[in-house]
């Protein structure tokens, strides 16, 4: 009989997370095989020329969850650490709401983010690109951030990194008004990384001894393909009486 095309049957999201996840894993090993992850300006650098919008951690546009949050944070300066091509940075900046700052350790990705604010026709003193170590770095008002968002950041290093994370953001966000935004990902039950398996209860106990305490926490957002129900938003403030 005729040939008949059968409708395309839409992939779970599931699946979709593992294609995604298996590519990034391969994509990371290649990595891997070359420079230490402990050294990571190397290993960072030795595959971001294999990311084009859109492919592996790329999303290739802003954040949903983020964009959601926005009227619940509040004006001022704004750090996004490993920001890639800096769709979030640029989004935190809401017009002139906030001046934004995005870090990456990898070059390529900062030269990226230059390319696309420019594209968008952001003004560079709006939103600014810095290449360097997270653990290093200082704001240029000499000042604490109002807001910092961390998504698809801490997951990507090793454990033994993860309380100099802590101690980082305890000492770049503002206390008692400033917000910490960490979009928690991925969550779930594996062994290997990067990406590090994440959840609720490992973040806020880093989190906890620097006198964070939490704001709202949210799993009701649109995610990026693939990463449904595999995340949670949630906002963080510093206690002003935190002695660390």
């Amino acid at each position: 009989g005729p040939f008949v095309r059968l409708p395309k049957v839409q992939k779970p999201a599931t699946i979709v997370f593992r294609k995604a996840f298996l590519a990034l894993t391969v994509l990371l090993r290649g990595a891997m095989s070359r420079p230490s992850q402990q050294n990571q300006p190397a290993f960072w650098g030795s595959f971001w020329k294999n990311v084009n919008r859109g492919t592996y951690f790329d999303a290739g546009q802003y954040t949903p969850a983020l964009k959601g949050a926005l009227s619940s944070l509040p004006d001022g300066s704004a750090f996004v650490p490993g920001c890639g091509r800096g769709y979030d940075a640029i989004l935190l900046s809401e017009g002139k709401k906030r001046s934004v700052t995005g870090l990456d350790i990898a070059e390529k990705a900062v030269l990226e983010a230059e390319k696309y604010r420019d594209e968008m026709k952001i003004d560079k003193k709006q939103v600014q690109y810095v290449c360097g170590d997270f653990f290093k770095h200082e704001p240029s008002s000499k000042q604490p951030y109002d807001v910092i968002f961390d998504y698809t950041f801490l997951c990507a290093m090793p454990p033994n990194l993860r309380k100099p994370w802590a101690e980082t953001m305890a000492r770049l966000i503002k206390p008692e008004t400033g917000r910490l935004v960490t979009l928690i990902f991925p969550i779930g039950e594996f062994s290997g990384g990067p990406p590090y398996a994440m959840s609720y209860s490992l973040v806020k106990e880093l989190l906890k001894p620097h006198g964070f305490t939490e704001v709202s926490s949210t799993d009701k957002f649109i995610s990026h393909r693939g990463r449904q129900g595999r995340e949670l938003l949630v906002i963080w403030k510093k206690d002003s009486k935190s002695s660390k």
